[in-house]
């Protein structure tokens, strides 16, 4: 059994920066560096590696209430299989399903499970554990809110309360039924409903496991699914142990049974200088990353190590406001000022070693609806932004003071200190906040006092649909609430343009959706764009596979998304 450790020290790595991360999406992936992608001629069976990441998951690990980050699904995803997944033309393909079936309006889908698939403790995987998952995470707190075009009635066992209307046909065959704001009398058109599948809402977890939870929340430490892994241990904030499932379903395209490796451990790193540093000492073999300095000096060092990119239809590093907030950021003026204040490049150059680009919104190129100018300016102009904020104190008779809130990474600390000393530049007052990363989601989520304005980093994925819950008003409850509108932003357009993304039948309907949604957010200064995400998967060159796990019956990979990857193919090169 070959395990990497003790590889000889090299050139230390400045600090890098990393904003909050949330959510997943596609990114194109391109690999540089010794044993890149997809080059294994033949896999090599066992050995274990170490992984970093950059976040610790809140609420682990049962699907209804992890608050899961990238991070979060590349862990999750080696014990949890989804029902579906993305390929890497960024369309949902049947994983655990084994076809997804519409009716003629696409507001009902049949989904039939493939057969023989057991979950780790030996109880079966069917239609009945399938719905039950589906029940259970899709009526949860946090979920609940992202799944709200699903029709809802009184649930059989407890008519007091409401239940997704999914029925079972058989064993293996079940039925889910869309409708709008959940009204099954309003049928909702969705195409591309089953991507849904391959989120957070489609992990699927032992049934037995899930009701043993419910009694011993103790239990959710250590998960129960149908993965290519099974967990050995989980110490929160240090590591997660995972080992190979000797009997998981699916194989290679030579018929080789997945996964490669005997096992994983995955270790939490906040600070990528931090990782970086392990990564050359050995301690560590692989790392993800969205730190710019770590990736621009690991790209010059391609001979020691694989850099794989993924550069494109990923997140956007922003400023998110809390739009509940009583006082200025409730005032377009203020937030546009705010914009205008901040020096783009020379924040990217600072703190980001000049490799990214700056942004002009939330659509980062190849997604649907980027525009290169959707009318938001990205030039700094602090004139127009002082004027701007003297109208708004002299009409209001109030001073602007504005409360920053950011994560301790010494890049994002930077950052923030930039920002701020714009912000002083045209007359506005800020105080600093520190928050711990594992805080950072919660508070943003319930509207927290101490939310306000935090840097933050999300919105990676392909189509604008997939951002319908973070923007949609429906799902922007007062601070205090949960809402995953975590700005709070009620605006008819964006409801509009997001409406018609969902339904849209053709790529042509859904752009100009998309478009609509992008100039209203330029329009109002709803978030503060900084820049477009870079991420990198880097590791020792012994470590390949990336990019290469197919489902069965797809011709495409899995893409790879934002900060993530697949482990079922990585393997260690022999030697």
């Amino acid at each position: 059994m070959a395990t990497l450790t003790g590889r000889a020290s090299r050139r230390l790595i400045a600090g890098a920066a990393a904003l909050t991360l949330i959510g997943a999406g596609s990114a194109v992936v391109t690999a540089a560096g010794p044993a890149p992608a997809s080059t294994a001629a033949e896999p090599v069976m066992g050995g274990h590696i170490t992984v970093s990441g950059e976040a610790e998951v809140a609420n682990a690990w049962t699907p209804a209430a992890m608050q899961c980050d990238s991070y979060c699904y590349v862990r999750a995803r080696t014990f949890f299989d989804t029902i579906a997944a993305i390929d890497e033309n960024g369309e949902p393909v049947p994983m655990l399903a084994e076809s997804f079936t519409p009716n003629d309006d696409f507001s009902e889908w049949t989904v039939k499970l493939r057969e023989g698939i057991s979950f780790t403790d030996g109880t079966p995987f069917n239609a009945e554990a399938a719905v039950y998952n589906l029940q259970v995470a899709g009526t949860s707190l946090l979920l609940a809110a992202a799944l709200g075009d699903i029709a809802k009635v009184p649930s059989a066992d407890d008519p007091s309360k409401m239940e997704l209307k999914i029925e079972i046909a058989d064993e293996y065959t079940f039925t889910v039924y869309l409708g709008k704001d959940g009204d099954p009398e309003q049928p909702r058109t969705w195409p591309r409903f089953p991507a849904a599948f391959s989120t957070q809402w489609g992990m699927m977890a032992s049934m037995e496991w899930l009701q043993a939870v419910a009694g011993d929340p103790s239990l959710a430490a250590t998960p129960v699914g149908t993965g290519p892994f099974m967990v050995e241990s989980y110490s929160p904030r240090e590591s997660l142990d995972v080992v190979r499932n000797p009997d998981y379903w699916m194989t290679d395209a030579a018929g080789n049974q997945l996964p490669y490796l005997d096992g994983i451990t995955f270790r939490v790193i906040e600070d990528s200088e931090v990782a970086a540093e392990a990564l050359q000492a050995g301690d560590i073999d692989l790392i993800t990353t969205s730190g710019a300095r770590a990736i621009a000096d690991f790209q010059e060092m391609t001979d020691d190590y694989s850099v794989n990119m993924q550069e494109e239809q990923g997140e956007t590093n922003y400023i998110l406001l809390d739009l509940d907030k009583v006082g200025p950021l409730q005032d377009q003026r203020v937030r546009c000022a705010l914009s205008l204040a901040i020096d783009r490049q020379e924040l990217i150059d600072a703190t980001a070693a000049g490799i990214l680009e700056p942004a002009n919104g939330l659509f980062s190129p190849g997604q649907q609806g980027y525009l290169e100018d959707n009318g938001l300016p990205i030039e700094q102009d602090l004139e127009a932004a002082s004027a701007l904020i003297a109208e708004y104190e002299e009409e209001t008779g109030e001073d602007v003071t504005i409360n920053l809130g950011h994560t301790p990474p010494n890049s994002v600390v930077q950052s923030a200190e930039l920002i701020m000393g714009y912000w002083n530049e045209i007359g506005v007052d800020v105080t600093d906040q520190t928050v711990p990363q594992s805080d950072f989601i919660t508070l943003a989520l319930f509207g927290d006092p101490a939310f306000e304005a935090f840097l933050w980093r999300n919105h990676a994925g392909a189509l604008v649909s997939d951002q319908y819950f973070w923007w949609h008003s429906t799902n922007a409850a007062p601070d205090g609430q949960l809402a995953l509108n975590f700005s709070r932003i009620r605006d008819e357009d964006i409801d509009a343009g997001l409406e018609a993304a969902r339904g849209a039948l053709t790529p042509e309907e859904g752009q100009a959706a998309a478009e609509q949604v992008n100039r209203a957010f330029a329009e109002n200064c709803y978030e503060i764009p900084l820049s477009w995400t870079k991420w990198a998967i880097i590791s020792a060159p012994e470590i390949q596979g990336y990019g290469d796990l197919r489902i069965e019956g797809s011709e495409q990979p899995l893409r790879q998304a934002a900060g993530q990857f697949w482990v079922h193919t990585l393997s260690l090169a022999e030697g």
